[in-house]
C-alpha cells in the first residue's frame, strides 16, 4: 500500500507541475497579449509571422521615405508657386509700369524687379532637413548666388551689370551705328557696311521702291549694300527698307521715305536738286535712323544677349564674355572663368529636370522627382528679374523710354517662351508626384493594417478564453494540492 501511494503521489506531482507550467504560460499570455514571447512557441505559424513582420518593417521604412519625400515635394511646389507668380508679374512689367525714373537711373518697374530677384534667390536656396532642394545632387551647396554679387560682382569678378555694359559697347560700336559704317564712296552713292565680327546689326535684306536709284546687296562677308541715285530723282513717298538681325535672335527694320519737305521728318530724307544732294541727304537720314535703332531695339537686344551669355551655361559650356578691352571694336567672345566672373548658379550642373532626386517608395518602385534652379523656366525667371535690375538709363537720353519698352517686351518673351518648359508645368509635375506619394502611402497603410490583423490572429490571444482556462486550472490545481496533502498523511497505522 505504501508503494501504491508513492506511485500515486509521483504521478499527481507530475500532473501538478504540468498544470503549473501551463498556468504560468497562460499568465504570461494574459499579461503580454501574445501567444508566445519566442517564435518557437508559434508552431507552424512561425514562418508566416516572420514574413509578415518583415513586410511591416519594410512598409514602415517606405512610409518614412514617403513622408520625408512628400515634405520636400510640397516645399518645392510651394516655393515654385511663388516663383510662378513672380514670373507672371515680370511678364507684365512693361504694361503695368510707367517710365518714371524714381531712382535717377531706374524706374519703379525695375526697382520692383530687384525686390523680385531677392525673393527668387531666397526661394531657390530653399533648405529642408539640411538639404538644398534646388541644387540637384549637390544638396549641400547653396545653388544661387546672392543678388548683389550676381549683379555687381566684385573687384576681380564681373557680374551681370558688367556683362551688359561690355556687350552694349561691342554691339553699339564706337560710332553708335551698331557696328555699321555709312559711307559715300562716290558723290551719288551711299554704302552701308558691317564691321568685322559677330556684334551689332547684321543685314539680311533690302527692299526698295526708289525710282531712278540702283540698290545692290547685301552681299559679301562682312555684308554691305549700296544705293546709287541717278540723274532723275526719286518721287516723294518712295521708300527703302533694310532688314537686320539683332544679337538676341530678334529682327528689326529701318525704313526711309523720300520727301520734298526740308527739313524732313524722322524716318524721311529730302529729295535734293541733284543726285549728289539726294545722296548726302539720304546718308544723313540713314545714319540718324540707324543711331536711333541702335539706341533702342539694338540696345535692348544686346542686353538680353548679355544676360543669355551670363545665365545660360552648363558643365561643358561656360558663360561667354566679350573678348576685350577694347570692347567697342571687339570681334568675338571668350570663355568666362571662375577667376574673373561670378557664376550665378553653384549647384549640380548635370541637368535632369524632374529626375534629379530619387526615392524608393515600395518594393521595386522608385520615383524620380525634383527641380533645379538652372533648369530653363526657373533660370529664365531669375534672368528676367536680374536683367531688369541690371540695366540703367539716363533720363536725358531721348531714346531711353523706347529702349525700356523694347527691353520689357523681350522680358515678356523670356518669361513666356512659346512651346517651352514653364514654371507652372514644373509645379504641375510636382503635384503629380505628390499625388503618387499620397496614393502609395494610403496603399501601404492599408497593407500594414491587413498585415497587422493577420499578425494579431497568429500571435494574439483571446483574453476571455485565456481567463477561463486560468480559472479552470486554478480550480484543478487547488484540488490537486488537496489530494497531495491527503496522500502525504496516509500510513499503514492510519489505514488499520
Amino acid at each position: 500500500m505504501h508503494i501504491s501511494t508513492l506511485s500515486q503521489s509521483l504521478n499527481l506531482q507530475t500532473s501538478i507541475n504540468k498544470m503549473r507550467s501551463e498556468f504560468t504560460t497562460l499568465q504570461q499570455q494574459l499579461s503580454s497579449g501574445v501567444i508566445s514571447d519566442s517564435y518557437g512557441g508559434l508552431g507552424t505559424d512561425k514562418n508566416v509571422v516572420l514574413s509578415l513582420q518583415s513586410q511591416m518593417r519594410n512598409l514602415g521604412s517606405y512610409n518614412d521615405t514617403i513622408n520625408l519625400t512628400s515634405l520636400r515635394v510640397k516645399s518645392m511646389a510651394d516655393s515654385l508657386t511663388r516663383v510662378s507668380d513672380i514670373s507672371s508679374g515680370l511678364r507684365l512689367t512693361g504694361a503695368t509700369t510707367e517710365f518714371d525714373m524714381v531712382s535717377g537711373t531706374q524706374n519703379s518697374g525695375q526697382l520692383s524687379a530687384g525686390m523680385n530677384l531677392d525673393e527668387l534667390v531666397n526661394l531657390l536656396n530653399l533648405n529642408v532637413e539640411d538639404r538644398y532642394l534646388f541644387a540637384g545632387s549637390a544638396t549641400q551647396k547653396k545653388p544661387v548666388e546672392l543678388p548683389d554679387a550676381m549683379l555687381n560682382g566684385d573687384a576681380s569678378h564681373a557680374g551681370l551689370t558688367q556683362f551688359v555694359d561690355e556687350r552694349r559697347q561691342a554691339d553699339m560700336g564706337a560710332n553708335g551705328l551698331g557696328r555699321l559704317d555709312v559711307t559715300s564712296p562716290a558723290a551719288d552713292t551711299v554704302t552701308v557696311g558691317e564691321q568685322t565680327g559677330i556684334f551689332g546689326f547684321k543685314m539680311t535684306g533690302v527692299s526698295s521702291s526708289l525710282a531712278n536709284a540702283t540698290v545692290t546687296g547685301p552681299t559679301g562677308t562682312p555684308a554691305s549694300m549700296s544705293v546709287q541715285f541717278g540723274a532723275s530723282q526719286p518721287s516723294g513717298g518712295d521708300t527703302i527698307s533694310m532688314d537686320f538681325d539683332l544679337p538676341d535672335g530678334t529682327t528689326t527694320r529701318v525704313t526711309l521715305t523720300a520727301t520734298t519737305d526740308d527739313p524732313p521728318a524722322e524716318g524721311q530724307f529730302t529729295i535734293g536738286a541733284s543726285a549728289a544732294d539726294t545722296a548726302t541727304n539720304f546718308q544723313a537720314a540713314l545714319s540718324a535712323s540707324l543711331k536711333t535703332e541702335a539706341a533702342t531695339s539694338l540696345r535692348a537686344a544686346s542686353s538680353v544677349q548679355a544676360a543669355n551669355e551670363f545665365f545660360d551655361f552648363d558643365g561643358s559650356h561656360p558663360p561667354q564674355r566679350v573678348d576685350g578691352p577694347p570692347f567697342d571694336t571687339a570681334t568675338g567672345l571668350r570663355d568666362a572663368t571662375s577667376d574673373d566672373t561670378v557664376f550665378w548658379y553653384k549647384g549640380d550642373l548635370t541637368l535632369e529636370p524632374g529626375a534629379n532626386m530619387t526615392a524608393v517608395i515600395d518594393d521595386d518602385r522608385i520615383i524620380k522627382y525634383g527641380a533645379q534652379a538652372n533648369q530653363t523656366s526657373l533660370r529664365d525667371t531669375v534672368k528676367a528679374a536680374a536683367l531688369l535690375s541690371a540695366v540703367t538709363y539716363d533720363k536725358a537720353d531721348p531714346h531711353a523710354e523706347q529702349a525700356y519698352k523694347d527691353l520689357t517686351s523681350r522680358v515678356s518673351t523670356i518669361t513666356a517662351p512659346s512651346g517651352a518648359e514653364t514654371v507652372e508645368g514644373v509645379v504641375t509635375q510636382l503635384g503629380l508626384t505628390a499625388s503618387t506619394l499620397k496614393e502609395t502611402l494610403d496603399r501601404n497603410d492599408q497593407m500594414q493594417g491587413l498585415a497587422s490583423g493577420v499578425l494579431g490572429d497568429k500571435m494574439g490571444i483571446d483574453e476571455y478564453e485565456v481567463g477561463a482556462k486560468l480559472t479552470t486550472l486554478r480550480t484543478q490545481l487547488q484540488a490537486s494540492y488537496q489530494v497531495t496533502s491527503m496522500l502525504s498523511q496516509m500510513s499503514l497505522v492510519n489505514f488499520l
